[in-house]
Order: structure tokens, then sequence, then C-alpha cells
């Protein structure tokens, strides 16, 4: 039941993220018009609690969840991507709710607090609008035939495959969000806007097998061309046919 569901977020996720968005501004204007009265400030806030339980408690299972050994094959854009996240779509509708919190406790602070609250709303409506950005898109990691990018809303990181060292790209631990790779040729390595990380975010796709897949390629240069293409996917599944990966959330 919950993989039905799953799988219907991330098919519908931008008509799912523009109707949060657009309840999320409904319910801050509503608290903006309304009278100033503790029982209809007391009433919002519960209508926020409440929006915002489904989405947290839906985003909570990124932690319980197996991931998938396989990427998605995009010949548009000549990549291997990770499949889209379910688990990123609740956590993006959880952010662009818990602004609204923070407009409730704005509206209802005085003096030193208001203050405190209003950079606090700032700063919570940026994120949320990161974060709504990056689930809209649908995923940041892809494979192309010139290497390895995750492309996120305010920043990116590209990886050469040359600048990789295959010999010292070993597989992360299982329930691993994200893959350190070792640089061969830091220079080659890319990093635009805010990023800094040099870790791959693999949140959606098995440590293992996305791991044995970068390596692949590091090592087999004649092969990356192909890259993007259908025949080329399933040769890398028939390359990597030997190996197990095991369930990542045991």
């Amino acid at each position: 039941m919950l993989a039905a569901i799953d799988a219907v977020v991330v098919h519908r996720r931008r008509p799912i993220l523009v109707g949060v968005v657009t309840a999320a501004v409904g319910l801050v204007l509503a608290l903006l018009l309304q009278q100033r009265s503790p029982r209809t400030l007391a009433s919002l806030v519960t209508v926020f609690g409440l929006v915002l339980l489904v989405p947290l408690v839906m985003s909570s299972r990124i932690w319980g969840r197996s991931r998938p050994a396989m990427l998605v094959v995009d010949p548009q854009r000549r990549a291997f991507r990770a499949p889209s996240s379910a688990p990123e779509v609740y956590l993006a509708a959880t952010a662009a709710v818990l602004p609204c919190l923070q407009v409730a406790m704005l509206w209802s602070s005085s003096g030193g607090g208001r203050a405190l609250y209003l950079s606090t709303c700032v700063a919570w409506t940026f994120l949320a609008a990161v974060r709504v950005a990056d689930a809209w898109r649908g995923t940041r990691l892809h494979l192309r035939p010139e290497g390895i990018e995750e492309r996120g809303t305010v920043s990116s990181l590209v990886v050469p495959w040359d600048a990789v060292d295959g010999g010292r790209l070993h597989r992360p631990p299982l329930r691993a969000q994200h893959l350190a790779l070792p640089f061969a040729q830091p220079g080659l390595v890319r990093r635009r806007g805010l990023g800094w990380n040099k870790r791959l975010s693999i949140d959606s796709v098995h440590p293992w097998f996305i791991a044995d897949a970068v390596r692949h390629y590091v090592e087999h240069p004649e092969h990356r061309a192909a890259i993007g293409t259908p025949d080329e996917y399933q040769r890398l599944l028939t390359s990597l046919a030997g190996e197990t990966y095991p369930d990542d959330n045991p």
C-alpha cells in the first residue's frame, strides 16, 4: 500500500507540490487577514499542525525504506539518473508548511521575540523554497558520458570520470545516504553555488549498486560514450549481474 502511494507521489510530484505550496500560502493569508483573537489563532495553529503531520510522518520513512538497485535511462539528457524519491517530496511538503507555523508565532509575538521569529521565518522560507525546487526537479544525481553530475537548485557538483580514483572507490555502508568519491585529479572537479560537499547524495538508489556503476565507468572508459542509451544500460546490468545487493534496511 505504501509503495503504491510512493509511486503516485513520485509520478504526480509537481501537482502535489503546487497544491501544498498553494495551501501553505492560503493558510498564511488566512492568518494575516484574521482578527487578532486568541481563539482564531489557536484554530489556525491547529490546522497548521494537522497539515504538517501527514508529510512529516511520511517523510520519516526515508530512514526505513529499501532503495532499488537501479538507475533510470534518460536518453534525452544522455544520462543514467538516480530514481526520484517519494520521501524527497514529503520532506519538501513538510518544509513548505513549516514557515506557516513561523508566521503564526510571529503574529502572536511582540518585542524582541518578534524579531527572532521574523528572522527564523525568513530562513525557513528560503530553505523551503530550495527543498520544493529540488523535489520539483525530481532527482539530482546523473551519470553522463563526460562524468558524474549532481545538480541542485543552489549548488552543483561535476566530477569528470578521469578525476575519480577507481582503485580507492569502495562500497559505502548499506545505510549510507552519501557516497564519498576518492579523487585522483581533484583539480578537474567543478563546484558551483552554495555547495561545498564532495560527496554524492544517494538517498534514492542502493548504495552498493551506484558505487559499482561508478567504478565500472571509471575503469572502462570505452563504455562511457554510450551512457544514456537502453542498450548500454542492459550491458551495465549484465556486467554487474554477478554482484549481490542485499536489502539496505535489514
